[in-house]
């Protein structure tokens, strides 16, 4: 019996990992940005360093229809984001690439004015290709926020 528990541990272990990912970079101000997902939950953007998170959405009196998924291919490369809207401001963590180069990184907007943009150092990881998996409204706003340098 305790042989049959301990399987049974391992293989719930198992499954929760594979229906949960977290994409995270390091920003070229040294600060990380996250968006963790999992099936069945909405997607939660963490911003900050490693000893402090300084911004977490979405926040709790806010209603999970604020977080959006954007792709858009183009010559030579694609892109994919996910949006977390905040009132006026909203949260584009981007991953796009393209013929041996990519972009990775963080726009924040107010209203649709861009006000801060971080790159990541190093590649997300990892890409958002799979986000697509994680039942993320498509953008109605995609023209506004698709991000191709």
């Amino acid at each position: 019996m305790k042989a049959h528990i301990a399987v049974a541990a391992v293989f719930v272990l198992l499954s929760a990992s594979i229906h949960a990912e977290e994409f995270t970079c390091q920003l070229e101000n040294g600060k990380y940005v996250s968006v963790f997902v999992e099936h069945g939950k909405p997607p939660v953007y963490r911003y900050g360093t490693l000893a402090k998170t300084e911004i977490t959405l979405p926040v709790p009196q806010q209603p999970n229809n604020n977080v959006f998924y954007g792709h858009q291919m183009f010559v030579a490369g694609a892109s994919t984001y996910v949006r977390f809207k905040n009132g006026n401001y909203s949260y584009v963590v981007y991953d796009g690439e393209g013929r041996g180069w990519n972009f990775n990184g963080i726009i924040v907007y107010k209203d649709n004015n861009i006000i801060s943009k971080k790159e990541c150092k190093e590649p997300l990881t990892p890409s958002l290709d799979n986000i697509k998996d994680y039942a993320i409204k498509m953008d109605p706003y995609l023209e506004t926020y698709i991000y191709a340098p």
